[in-house]
């Protein structure tokens, strides 16, 4: 997959065709030194530069192929630059780093800080991703990034479960919407009702940005 580039000729007689017809436009054309064939020169040179970075931009999508952000990728995703090692080398690291975005060992540790059981992740929608995958379809890495989620958590304590229930009836008293998500589970909220807001907030900065995450608690048998 890229962004195929023409031949210069193919982009000179596309350039062309956007002048007028006639005689002395012609006559321009016939001249290799007049402004107008200059003009059309230089803009092919334009039109293939731009071509070529828009490759240059696709290969930047996939940390496999980056060069000019690779630093920017180890940055996000394992929070610091090897500009000590080759540039093969950082791919390497960036590419075993790549599967545990969403570790659920972390996820299931910070729930029990906060007297939680952690049961389960669910991508309810297929994520589609740019670059080097198609849209729709099969992505070329970890569903983390940009995605929707949920994170399904159990409260085993009745106290627990009493406050969550009391902060979902205030919720839903304020704002009657629909909030059950079909399944097994019930009480599905964003992070900003904030029914453990310590617990959401611990989970959240552990997760990169752009994702959109669902809490959601079993609050029934």
């Amino acid at each position: 997959m890229g962004i195929s580039i023409a031949a210069e000729k193919d982009y000179y007689n596309s350039i062309r065709d956007l002048f007028p017809k006639g005689e002395y436009w012609e006559k321009q054309f016939s001249d290799p030194q007049s402004d107008i064939n200059l003009f059309c020169k230089v803009k092919i040179k334009e039109i293939i530069c731009l071509r070529k970075r828009m490759n240059d931009l696709l290969a930047e999508s996939n940390n496999n192929s980056a060069v000019e952000t690779i630093s920017d990728w180890e940055r996000v995703l394992i929070g610091h630059m090897n500009i000590q090692l080759s540039l093969s080398e950082r791919r390497e690291k960036l590419k075993k780093q790549k599967t545990p975005l969403i570790n659920r060992l972390a996820i299931s540790e910070i729930a029990k800080d906060y007297g939680l059981k952690f049961i389960d992740i669910i991508f309810p929608f297929q994520p589609s991703f740019f670059g080097f995958s198609k849209f729709g379809q099969s992505v070329f890495s970890c569903p983390a990034f940009f995605s929707v989620y949920f994170i399904i958590i159990d409260l085993q304590d009745d106290e627990l479960k009493n406050k969550a229930k009391k902060r979902v009836a205030n919720f839903l008293e304020t704002y009657p919407i629909e909030q059950s998500y079909p399944g097994y589970y019930e009480g599905r909220f964003f992070s900003g009702i904030k029914v453990f807001d310590n617990f959401e907030f611990a989970i959240n900065s552990r997760l990169l940005s752009g994702n959109i995450v669902y809490f959601q608690y079993k609050l029934e048998e």
